[in-house]
């Protein structure tokens, strides 16, 4: 999903910045999903950081229509923070408060729970894949095989990426199989400005609404690394796998 055009002259500058600044630090953002509505119609995250170079701190609430993969009632949410000494937890609450409304109208009070998780200090795996089953009861219980499977290509885009950074914006593909069969969940024809030139993407976890026993309202989450200020900046991705049809 596509958070809107940036400006030619902002998009110049990001990337003027980026390649006058040494490759080694950026933004990487942090993921909290804040849960489900009752009927699993809506999945509500928030990915927050303190910027590297200003020391701003931002938050960012998204609400996603699993149903039609888009954003929904307003989101996202995005706060910042422009002064010396603002906290981060300044900045989440005042996402949190302009996003409440929206949460109540919707629902979304039923906690998310992480059925895989790939944390950030986790070591020898290229993140392009991702095994999991339904949590039942029990202990270590679950039921099904599934796989994720990300694939990653260069794709068009409206930046000049190449001119800007050498290397020309990746898209990417996601498919969920089981041992008999795979469906395609999203496949990019572009990559869309809001990502700017992308460098690579991983899979970061799978999220169900708590009690859930099927895949229905499952939500798949990628991060994306993207070119920035600093050096390559984290964001996320949440995709719905559910056949809801």
């Amino acid at each position: 999903m596509d958070l809107g055009p940036r400006g030619p002259a902002a998009s110049l500058a990001l990337a003027l910045a980026a390649l006058a600044m040494p490759a080694q630090a950026a933004d990487r953002y942090q993921f909290d999903a804040l849960g489900f509505s009752e009927d699993g119609h809506y999945f509500a995250f928030e990915q927050f950081v303190i910027q590297d170079g200003s020391g701003f701190p931002v938050s960012e609430i998204f609400i996603i229509d699993l149903d039609t993969d888009s954003f929904a009632a307003g989101s996202p949410f995005e706060v910042r923070i422009e002064s010396d000494g603002a906290s981060l937890s300044e900045a989440r609450g005042q996402a949190g408060s302009a996003a409440a409304e929206a949460a109540t109208e919707l629902g979304i009070f039923h906690p998310a729970v992480p059925v895989a998780l790939s944390g950030d200090g986790e070591l020898g795996d290229d993140r392009l894949s991702m095994s999991f089953g339904i949590p039942k009861w029990g202990l270590a219980e679950t039921e099904g095989e599934y796989q994720l499977g990300l694939d990653i290509f260069k794709a068009p885009s409206g930046e000049d990426c190449v001119e800007w950074f050498g290397e020309e914006p990746m898209g990417y593909a996601l498919t969920l199989a089981t041992k008999t069969e795979a469906r395609e969940i999203h496949r990019d024809t572009r990559v869309p400005a809001s990502r700017g030139c992308v460098i690579t993407y991983k899979l970061y976890g799978v999220f169900m609404p708590f009690e859930a026993y099927d895949l229905d309202s499952a939500i798949a989450v990628l991060s994306v690394w993207s070119h920035g200020f600093e050096g390559p900046d984290r964001k996320f991705i949440a995709l719905p796998i559910g056949d809801r049809e």
